[in-house]
């Protein structure tokens, strides 16, 4: 039989010119976005909703309440009215910048290490106590002028409001602790000397006593005046022993010094009476010394006539005693004391040597006592100038310590007293458990969509034809059906696509077309190919089909009918009708052949002795990634037909497009089957 086709000049005669392939479409990442997520919407929307409320249940548990409390610290200046009118502008700025040193000395990290240990205990048991930094990092302190005002947020409105106190006393304390220090490093020099005075004046009256023992100064002063008057008397008794004594010695030692009754009284009364003007003159002088002493440094009229009286009283006792003193001289030279005297003893001269001894040893005690008593009053005036000097150091002393005492408070630009305590927050600032509960239902609805997605741009399966975009230039895609490989309608669509498919090079006259149908995928599937013979024949062309796939797993017969007819030398088998309208081969015996001993002449004489015979001719090659002869057949062939499923690997179908492209005579075609209903093709290509 004949092809009933138009005749047409052989391939030896004219040789067209093969198509020029037509460069690939740019990739467009929205499209191929959109390609990932096709045929998984209701998925993604099923997990983000599954997700989502999993997500938002999670969220609105680990939402928390947070409650708010403030505290206000207030820095006030030590100068007034700096913060509203004044003409030092450098006062204002000292203020301003120790405002900003106290905001920062209340954020720093002693104030919060020790506010951080005073919480521990206010604690329970199974909460632990924040650290420094923590404590820090959840309080917000800002400066506003003179106000520093402190802010901090807790699950727990106690707890906010007792971590503001604790920081609060913190800075109070240690800005006192400071202060005191600071004063202490002033206050130790002065403190040191005051105690060094102390212990000075302790020891001077304890020398003042020692020194004066039961007198005071004036005492000793009055002591040592009457024994100088004492002194005085003796030494003009003295002078008038050594008197008589030489009178006596200038006689040769006839005269005698005895006297009467009469002289002798007269000279003791005389004796008497200058030493009792002595004693007053002592007296006198005594008293006018304490006089001036207790009237030191005043110009008092009273005084100056009370001290004139007393120095015209002491006169008049010198002037008498100077009388005196002559009298007592007049009698000794006048021999008055040496007239014998008949009633009375002589008086010897060894006697008044005796008297005169007697007299110079009182005056040598008098002087001794005179000096001890002279010089415990210079030591006590040295000792009460020491005490002044002492007293006047330790009352500045003191003066200066309270000076610095004073003025410590005021040694900075101003001082931080609490304006508002800490508060206690009854409603919550902020509720984070809504807004965490949208965020995961939010957040669990992209997981899902992204996961989706994810799966869908790592998807190697072809899936949707229209992942092919990128090679249909070469290998054009005439049908997606989601029919079944056997499906007879489609095979009849395919028919009619494969008949209008142009040619690259001209038919044979008298040569039956060569249709080789493949696999991209391993498999013995050979349902499409008998569709696509079976539609030819119901065309009423006669087909014939060839199971040409014989790879060493494939014992069928169809498959043994290939070997025998691939191997039965120049004798041409003659086809056999199946019952579905199509032609096979004839059963013929089994011949030890596979795969690796297929050559490319022996198909082309084998197909070259049946295309006389019959209109079409299908040929099933089997999978071409694994079936060496296949290449021989599709290269014999005149157009390939690749049959793929959406569970096939896109890598392996690219892979497959160079040789689909070139070993065919006019190329191939692709033909899906099983198509997902969401393919975009399936309505056009169908």
């Amino acid at each position: 039989m004949t092809l009933a086709a138009v005749s047409q000049p052989t391939d030896q005669e004219i040789e067209l010119p093969a198509a020029v392939a037509a460069e690939a479409p740019e990739p467009n990442p929205l499209r191929a976005l959109a390609q990932a997520m096709r045929g998984r919407w209701k998925r993604a929307i099923g997990l983000g909703a599954l997700f989502g409320a999993a997500a938002a249940s999670l969220g609105f548990l680990s939402g928390v309440q947070l409650y708010e409390s403030q505290a206000i610290l207030r820095v006030f200046p030590q100068e007034s009215n700096i913060l509203y009118a004044t003409g030092d502008a450098s006062v204002l700025k000292t203020f301003d910048s120790f405002v900003k040193a106290e905001t920062t000395y209340v954020a720093s990290h002693p104030v919060m290490s020790r506010a951080a240990a005073s919480l521990g205990p206010l604690l329970p048991d199974q909460v632990e106590a924040p650290s420094a930094s923590d404590l820090s990092g959840s309080i917000q302190i800002k400066r506003s002028d003179s106000l520093i005002v402190l802010k901090t947020k807790s699950r727990m409105p106690d707890f906010a409001r007792q971590k503001l106190d604790a920081v609060v006393a913190s800075y109070l304390a240690l800005k006192s602790e400071a202060e005191t220090a600071r004063s202490e490093v002033r206050l130790s020099e002065l403190r040191t000397r005051e105690e060094e005075l102390v212990k000075r004046l302790s020891a001077l009256r304890k020398t003042q006593l020692e020194v004066g023992g039961e007198f005071g100064q004036n005492a000793i002063t009055k002591a040592h005046i009457e024994k100088i008057a004492q002194i005085d008397g003796l030494a003009a008794r003295k002078a008038e022993v050594a008197a008589t004594l030489a009178a006596l010695e200038s006689n040769q030692g006839g005269a005698t010094a005895d006297t009467s009754d009469e002289e002798i009284m007269r000279a003791t009364l005389l004796d008497r009476a200058m030493a009792d003007l002595n004693f007053e003159r002592a007296k006198l002088i005594s008293d006018l010394e304490g006089f001036r002493k207790g009237y030191e440094g005043t110009s008092n009229v009273r005084f100056k006539r009370l001290e004139a009286a007393k120095i015209k009283e002491i006169e008049v006792i010198e002037t008498a005693l100077a009388d005196r003193r002559e009298q007592i001289k007049v009698l000794g030279q006048t021999g008055a004391l040496t007239d014998a005297s008949a009633e009375g003893d002589d008086t010897s001269a060894d006697e008044i040597r005796t008297l005169y001894a007697k007299i110079e040893g009182q005056l040598e005690t008098a002087r001794f006592e005179a000096r001890d008593l002279n010089r415990r009053r210079i030591e006590l005036d040295q000792v009460e100038q020491d005490i002044d000097e002492a007293q006047d150091l330790l009352e500045e002393t003191r003066r200066a310590l309270e000076v610095i005492r004073l003025e410590s408070g005021r040694s900075l630009p101003g001082y931080a007293v609490v304006m508002s305590p800490a508060s206690q927050p009854v409603d919550p600032v902020s509720d984070s458990r809504k807004m965490m509960a949208a965020a995961g239902l939010g957040g669990g609805g992209f997981f899902a969509l992204a996961l989706m997605l994810g799966l869908g741009l790592s998807e190697r399966r072809v899936r949707f034809a229209e992942s092919l975009t990128s090679i249909e230039h070469r290998v054009p895609v005439l049908q997606v059906s989601a029919a079944p490989s056997d499906d007879t309608h489609a095979a009849d669509l395919l028919r009619n696509e494969l008949q209008l498919h142009p040619l690259r090079k001209p038919r044979l006259v008298g040569k039956a077309p060569v249709i080789a149908v493949t696999r991209a995928v391993s498999g013995e599937s050979t349902d499409l190919a008998r569709a696509l013979a079976a539609s030819y024949a119901r065309a009423r062309m006669k087909t014939l089909f060839i199971e040409a796939d014989i790879g060493e797993d494939s014992t069928s017969i169809s498959a043994n009918r290939w070997r025998s007819f691939l191997t039965c030398g120049t004798k041409s088998p003659k086809a056999q009708q199946c019952k579905l309208g199509s032609w096979e081969l004839p059963r013929g015996p089994a011949r030890n052949l596979d795969d690796t001993g297929v050559s490319a002449p022996m198909v082309r004489a084998a197909l070259d002795k049946v295309t006389a015979d019959f209109d079409v001719i299908v040929i099933s090659a089997g999978s071409l990634k694994d079936r060496l002869a296949s290449q021989f057949v599709l290269s014999a062939a005149d157009v390939g037909v690749l049959e793929i499923t959406p569970t096939d690997p896109k890598s392996a179908v690219v892979a497959q497009v160079d040789r689909l492209d070139g070993l065919p005579r006019n190329g191939s075609v692709v033909a899906m089957r099983n198509a997902l209903l969401g393919d975009p093709w399936c309505a056009v290509r169908t």
